[in-house]
C-alpha cells in the first residue's frame, strides 16, 4: 500500500521532471552543438605514453589516440584540438579533471577523453561520466627472443630469468604477488616499458611482460627477433581491457556522436590502419557495444 506522503513525494518529483525535461533535452544538444559552432573538437590525451600520444622530434603530438581524435573530429565536420593531460593518482580523478569537473588549478575540461576503461562495473561506480565508443582491447603479454617462444611456464621461466615491468602496473602487482610470491626476486622495474624493452635487447633481461601495444611499439624494427604473445596469469580475472571514450553525464547527442563516428571508423578500417602505422597489433574490444550511465546510475547497453 503507498502512503500518501509517498504519493505527494512521487508527483512532485515527476511535476519537476516535466519541467526540467526540455531544459535538459537543450543542455545534452548544445555541447555537441557548441563544438560545431567553433568548429573545433577538444579531445584529452595522456602525455608521453607511445603509442597512444606523445611527441615527435619536431615538437607534435602523434600517436594512436591522438590519429584517432583526429579522425573522430573529422568525422563530426570539425577540426581537432588535442589537449594533453597527465595522469594523476586514478582514473576516477582523471576523469574528474579532464571530463566532468575539470583541474583545482583551472582549465576546464575537455569534450572527449580517449584511453579510458570500457567497462559497465567501473561505469556504474563513475556515475557523472558517459562511457561509450570502444576501440581497442589492450592485454597484457610477454616479449622474449624468438626462439624461447611465449608457449613457457612462467614460475619455471621466471624462475630462472629476469622480467622486465613497468613500475606500479598491474603486470608488476601481479608478478611481485604470483605463485606466493616465488619469482618476485626476477622481477626488474623500469620507469616505462620502453626503458625495459631497451634492457631486452641489450640482453640485460630475458623477458618484457605488459601491454601488448607498448611491447611492440617499443621492439620497432627489432621485432621479428621477439616472440610476442599472452603470458599465463593464474588467478587473475582478466588480463586484458577494453578501451573506449569518456563524455560528461548529460552529453547524450555528443555521447550518440561520438559513438557513431568511431562505429564507423571501425567498419572502414581506420581504426586497425592506424594502430598498424605504429607498429602495433590491432584487436577489438571484446564486446562492441554502447554502455551509457544513465541520469538513475543505472547502465543501458545494446549489441
Amino acid at each position: 500500500m503507498y502512503r500518501i506522503k509517498d504519493i505527494l513525494i512521487f508527483a512532485a518529483a515527476m511535476a519537476s521532471l516535466m519541467l526540467q525535461s526540455p531544459a535538459m533535452a537543450e543542455d545534452e544538444s548544445s555541447a555537441l552543438d557548441r563544438i560545431r559552432e567553433r568548429g573545433v573538437l577538444e579531445v584529452a590525451v595522456y602525455n608521453n605514453f607511445p603509442p597512444f600520444s606523445y611527441r615527435d622530434e619536431k615538437g607534435r603530438i602523434v600517436g594512436i589516440d591522438a590519429d584517432i581524435a583526429r579522425a573522430l573530429a573529422k568525422s563530426l565536420g570539425v577540426s581537432a584540438a588535442i589537449r594533453v593531460v597527465g595522469a594523476d593518482e586514478s582514473m576516477e580523478d582523471d576523469l574528474r579533471n579532464n571530463v566532468w569537473k575539470g583541474h583545482y588549478l583551472g582549465g576546464g575540461v575537455a569534450d572527449v577523453m580517449l584511453h579510458v576503461p570500457y567497462d559497465a562495473a567501473f561505469a556504474e561506480e563513475n556515475d557523472r561520466v558517459q562511457f561509450v565508443a570502444p576501440y581497442y582491447r589492450e592485454q597484457v603479454v610477454v616479449a622474449v627472443e624468438k626462439g624461447v617462444g611465449t608457449n613457457l611456464d612462467p614460475l619455471d621461466y621466471f624462475s630462472r630469468e629476469k622480467v622486465g615491468v613497468e613500475l606500479d602496473t598491474l603486470t608488476d602487482f601481479y608478478l611481485l604477488s604470483a605463485y606466493n610470491g616465488k619469482i618476485r626476486n626476477q622481477v626488474v622495474h623500469f620507469s616505462n616499458i620502453g626503458q625495459a624493452v631497451a634492457a631486452l635487447k641489450k640482453g640485460e633481461i630475458a623477458a618484457v611482460a605488459g601491454p601488448r601495444s607498448e611491447i611492440e611499439f617499443a621492439l620497432g624494427e627489432h621485432a621479428d627477433n621477439y616472440a610476442v604473445g599472452p603470458i599465463q596469469m593464474p588467478g587473475l580475472r582478466t588480463s586484458g581491457w577494453d578501451l573506449g571514450a569518456a563524455v560528461k553525464q548529460g552529453n547524450s547527442v555528443l555521447a550518440e556522436a561520438v559513438e557513431q563516428a568511431m562505429t564507423q571508423l571501425r567498419k572502414q578500417s581506420s581504426v586497425s590502419k592506424i594502430f598498424a602505422q605504429y607498429r602495433s597489433t590491432y584487436q577489438l574490444p571484446s564486446r562492441i557495444r554502447l554502455v551509457r550511465v544513465e541520469s538513475n546510475g543505472r547502465i543501458s547497453q545494446r549489441d
